[in-house]
């Protein structure tokens, strides 16, 4: 979209730059590592006041904590253990944060994902159908009970940010990724589109972010294609530093839309027009 685009982070999106208002609550999934890890010690950079931190792993979301508050001290932290498919564990999530946090919630970042890395990549008759499901149970119906659950404390909060982010992928793009993988993001950028429709009118934001091509662990692993791993470049803090630019205002022109982090942002804030004239960056 942007003739200018970046693997690694501008200074023009530094989140130490940034002050958000005070308080200012954010829930990221998939919080214990990785991009999560990375979006959380942003937000703590940038000064949010409250980070819960949901992941199957309690281990990952103690070091993740502690990474958070070495960055900034002033900076609460939560962590829950939480698998984002079974809705007790959703309501669990809210329960925490309506115990630490007063029940008040800016952003919900929908960042918990698995990647079927062997299945996916296989002709349909050669994938094993289990993982097929777990893909799209953890990237389609995670992020859906996740954000239902969390709604109510999202257009709860008044003065609040009120924003929905799902990570996505480039993948939905294509039909030479992983089929698993592709579908559940497909999915995902549409279901950030009927946020919107839906919920729009009560103040909600909601954006669907692709984070850029990030080796991670999931994206590393042993099923997924070499000769795709040469093109993740992009460093974790590229999509950490874009996410608190996205919202640390409410940029309702770009709701229930697609965004990737390797876009220079003047350059898409000059086309604010275009895009919501046109109708544009939506499935």
């Amino acid at each position: 979209l942007t003739k200018t685009s970046y693997n690694s982070p501008s200074p023009k999106i530094d989140p130490r730059k940034v002050t958000l208002p005070k308080p200012f609550v954010v829930c990221i999934t998939g919080g214990g590592r990785g991009l999560g890890e990375a979006y959380a010690i942003a937000y703590a950079q940038a000064g949010a006041s409250h980070i819960v931190l949901a992941a199957r792993s309690m281990n990952e979301l103690e070091a993740a904590k502690a990474n958070v508050q070495k960055i900034n001290p002033g900076t609460k932290a939560s962590i829950v253990k939480c698998d984002v498919t079974k809705e007790d564990d959703a309501k669990a999530l809210k329960e925490i944060i309506e115990k630490d946090c007063d029940g008040r919630l800016d952003v919900l970042v929908n960042n918990a994902g698995f990647l079927d890395d062997e299945a996916g990549w296989k002709p349909i008759t050669e994938g094993d159908p289990e993982n097929f499901r777990r893909t799209l149970d953890v990237n389609v119906f995670g992020v859906y009970l996740i954000t239902r659950a969390l709604l109510p404390l999202l257009l709860g909060t008044e003065g609040g940010a009120k924003t929905v982010v799902g990570i996505t992928s480039m993948s939905s793009h294509f039909a030479s990724y992983s089929i698993s993988m592709a579908l559940s993001k497909l999915a995902l950028n549409r279901f950030i589109e009927f946020l919107d429709r839906e919920y729009g009118s009560q103040g909600l934001v909601s954006h669907a972010l692709h984070p850029g091509g990030v080796p991670t662990k999931l994206s590393t692993g042993d099923g997924v294609p070499k000769e795709l791993q040469k093109y993740l470049t992009a460093e974790p803090e590229l999509s950490a530093h874009m996410l608190v630019w996205l919202t640390k205002e409410r940029r309702k022109w770009l709701s229930g839309r697609y965004v990737a982090c390797t876009w220079d942002v003047d350059e898409l804030e000059e086309k604010k027009d275009e895009i919501t004239e046109e109708d544009k960056l939506k499935f």
